[in-house]
């Protein structure tokens, strides 16, 4: 019995490579392809779940969208907009409104200038700067002639000085003539697509 060995190490030393040969099949074979599998289910799953959300969010454009036009149509006849659709024509609208209000209070309108349009966001903003002379009283009922009425407009840049400091027997004057310069602003509607 010089190199012999019993019979049933052989059959363990078998038995330990076929293990050894199925455990490395599993782990470098079996394990990767279970291990994508359930990954493919999970992102299967989640993309199921997208499609429920989308498909809900699909099943409301229909309502949306008819909010929106009866909003769009409620904005177009608000009139807070400057009616005209290009700003040369909105530029006049503001000009005529001015000498409207400054004469209907009894101003003297100096000048009117047509400022630049500039973009602010979606919107147009037509502006135009404005100097005339007017009583103070007829000043802030000027002012408010113009915010009070639609479209709405907006003052900047004002200057209000007094032309007349003081009459010849040194009392101030209790309703000074005002040299008076501002710039007025409106907005187009912007477009809706």
């Amino acid at each position: 019995m010089s190199g012999s060995l019993p019979g049933w190490v052989g059959r363990l030393a078998a038995a330990a490579l076929l293990f050894t040969v199925l455990g490395t099949a599993y782990l470098y074979v079996a394990a990767p392809l279970i291990v994508a599998y359930r990954t493919a289910d999970e992102e299967i799953e989640r993309a199921r779940e997208l499609l429920i959300r989308y498909e809900a969010i699909a099943a409301t454009r229909q309502a949306h969208q008819r909010q929106l036009d009866e909003l769009t149509s409620r904005q177009v006849g608000s009139g807070v907009y400057l009616a005209r659709e290009t700003d040369a024509l909105a530029s006049a609208e503001l000009q005529g409104r001015v000498r409207s209000a400054i004469s209907a209070q009894g101003g003297s309108l100096r000048s009117i200038q047509t400022l630049p349009v500039k973009s602010d966001g979606e919107f147009m903003r037509v502006s135009v700067r404005v100097q005339f002379t007017a009583p103070m009283a007829a000043f802030h009922r000027i002012l408010y002639a113009l915010e009070s009425e639609k479209p709405f407009v907006f003052v900047g840049n004002l200057d209000v000085r007094n032309r007349r400091a003081k009459r010849r027997s040194g009392l101030e004057d209790l309703d000074p003539l005002l040299m008076i310069r501002f710039d007025l602003s409106g907005y187009l509607r912007p477009e809706m697509s």
